[in-house]
């Protein structure tokens, strides 16, 4: 990864200095914190990112943030998209409203299953991971996607129930 693994998001984009009364919070449960730190850097970049590039999952993770409305994320991902190089539709992935020219194509099959899954979840059926797979998304790739799609979505909510601690 081209950013730096080892400053904890959450903590980063909450801005949660060392005098943070949340980050003590934060830190009674430091097992907790950092599973979730190494699950971000699993889902976000794994040794080998396989048929998913490091800017196209931040380019999902980024989409699934601006469906949550999450101001802090959505804008933590886009930079990381950028910084790990996103161009093009890579880039464009990250506003919901954007969707390829060709409804057919293999990103457009997964942005609809990544929308789905972040939206209404409950709504997934087999029917969708069959249109996974005549994406030609092979077994790997799925539980990849499904992975990063559950982190993000995971990671947001975490993100949010922080945000309501903080503010009040």
């Amino acid at each position: 990864m081209t950013t730096e693994t080892t400053v904890d998001v959450i903590d980063k984009v909450l801005g949660l200095g060392p005098t943070s009364p949340l980050l003590a919070l934060r830190e009674q449960r430091a097992k907790l914190k950092h599973l979730t730190q190494t699950s971000y850097v699993a889902a976000l970049h794994p040794t080998d990112p396989r048929n998913f590039s490091y800017a196209e999952r931040a380019a999902f993770a980024a989409r699934m943030a601006a469906l949550w409305t999450s101001q802090e994320l959505l804008a933590h991902y886009r930079e990381l998209a950028t910084t790990e190089g996103a161009a093009g539709d890579v880039l464009s992935i990250a506003d919901p409203a954007w969707k390829p020219e060709d409804e057919a194509s293999r990103l457009s099959v997964i942005l609809r299953h990544v929308d789905l899954v972040t939206k209404n979840p409950k709504a997934a059926t087999r029917e969708n991971i069959e249109k996974l797979y005549a994406a030609r998304l092979d077994d790997r790739d799925i539980v990849t996607l499904a992975g990063i799609i559950a982190f993000v979505n995971y990671q947001v909510l975490v993100v949010a129930g922080l945000k309501m601690l903080r503010d009040n």
